[in-house]
């Protein structure tokens, strides 16, 4: 996914994108709270907590209001996004944790070794350029007996805008973000010192009244630069819209004449394991449900 990538594009995209953000964002928020509910699962009261790539800080929130106690530690990429996230939290009362909200790249966390009980992420890593760079620097920053805990997107997400892309112009055919599958993320996750990893996914189904309506909420959650890569215009040429327009039509289009796009939510969480010189050379099964 690296060469697919660029960091200073997507810190653009989602600066531009957060004051809008939240009106486009349903989806990150089910996500989200369908992420909150592995840790009702889960044996951990975490006294600190990071949460990567925080966004406009619906998750950060989430955490904030289940472990009011607990310190949480909110970055971003984008410091437009950290500020929005700062401003939306509600009031913190002295008997509650410490808040702090950072900007940093989520493969180079400005924190110490073992600073974290709970290190979680909602929907940034799939904009990373090297998702296993940052699951490392997760690791990093975990305590001993702490849990890691992130959602991303999936390999069939977007599934009928890469079709058609690939329909209108072969050249097209790998504009769109090569996202992991359920089992890549797996053997991913357990090449970090980690034990106990579980990995899961949802499928999700969104309609639209047309492709315009969909680029619209692509690029309102900032996701249309980051995920449609190759092309200097985007999805926004009008011949190319045009184009998609009737390979959705005509293939893609519910009785209502809505089209519909396809969404993957992919889910894991590993707990915290003293490295070892094996570690870096042994693969940890992974249980997927």
């Amino acid at each position: 996914m690296e060469e697919f990538i660029n960091v200073a594009k997507v810190r653009r995209a989602f600066s531009s994108a957060s004051n809008n953000y939240d009106s486009h964002a349903e989806l990150q928020r089910e996500i989200g709270r369908r992420l909150l509910a592995h840790l009702n699962f889960t044996k951990v009261t975490p006294q600190s907590i990071l949460d990567v790539g925080c966004g406009t800080g619906f998750f950060t929130r989430l955490l904030a209001e289940k472990y009011k106690k607990a310190a949480i530690s909110a970055t971003d990429l984008s410091e437009n996004m950290v500020r929005h996230c700062q401003h939306e939290q509600p009031r913190r009362w002295p008997w509650q944790g410490k808040h702090q909200y950072i900007v940093s790249d989520a493969v180079a966390l400005p924190f110490k070794d073992g600073a974290f009980d709970l290190v979680t992420s909602n929907l940034a890593m799939q904009w990373v350029p090297d998702p296993q760079a940052m699951m490392k620097e997760m690791r990093r920053v975990l305590a001993p007996n702490g849990l890691i805990l992130f959602s991303t997107f999936g390999r069939r997400t977007l599934n009928e805008l890469k079709q058609t892309l690939a329909h209108i112009n072969p050249e097209h055919s790998n504009s769109v973000l090569p996202f992991p599958d359920v089992m890549s993320l797996g053997n991913s996750l357990g090449q970090v010192a980690v034990e106990a990893p579980v990995t899961d996914a949802d499928l999700f189904t969104l309609t639209y009244p047309d492709t315009m309506g969909l680029v619209r909420e692509l690029k309102g959650i900032g996701a249309s630069a980051s995920a449609i890569q190759g092309r200097s215009g985007g999805l926004y040429g009008r011949a190319l819209l045009r184009d998609i327009e009737t390979h959705y039509k005509s293939h893609f289009c519910d009785d209502d004449g809505r089209i519909h796009a396809t969404f993957e939510a992919l889910y894991a969480q590993a707990w915290y394991k003293e490295a070892s010189f094996a570690d870096r050379d042994n693969v940890i099964p992974i249980q997927v449900v």
